[in-house]
């Protein structure tokens, strides 16, 4: 029923209609549901998105993906490395945050050559975001060719 016709009824007619038929009660009734529709849609995106790093100490492989990025910045030619993606070996002292990562390179050297060396790098965390380099100390990175 269109809110036209409902102004034409009397008020016993308005009062033996039922609440299906009722004009405003649909439209809050739509836009009620379409509401709570869009709410849970925004609260489980928004759930699925955040990635929580804070308030808890870096896994092995997450001091790994941290090393590689500082192993990166120390070579010459850093956008032709390639790095395993499990082989490390990781050395971790939770106690003093301590994180000892070794693993492999291949990049290309200063006369072009595809070397393939190892690496170890010392560093400390301390705190915050583990993904981000700020929350990293680094006490030392080795780099050298293997034989």
């Amino acid at each position: 029923m269109k809110y036209s016709e409902w102004q034409l009824l009397s008020k016993d007619e308005r009062k033996t209609i039922g609440w299906h038929r009722h004009p405003h009660i649909k439209t809050a009734t739509l836009f009620s549901i379409t509401f709570i529709i869009v709410f849970i849609a925004v609260i489980f995106g928004i759930s699925k998105n955040s990635t929580v790093h804070l308030n808890r100490k870096p896994t092995g492989q997450e001091a790994f993906n941290m090393a590689r990025g500082i192993v990166k910045d120390h070579l010459k030619q850093p956008s032709t490395a390639l790095f395993p993606d499990r082989d490390f070996k990781p050395l971790i002292d939770t106690a003093t945050n301590s994180y000892q990562i070794q693993s492999t390179v291949k990049a290309l050297n200063a006369t072009g050559k595809t070397i393939n060396s190892v690496w170890v790098v010392d560093m400390n965390y301390t705190g915050g975001d583990w993904s981000e380099k700020t929350s990293w100390q680094v006490k030392s990175v080795s780099i050298s060719p293997e034989n």
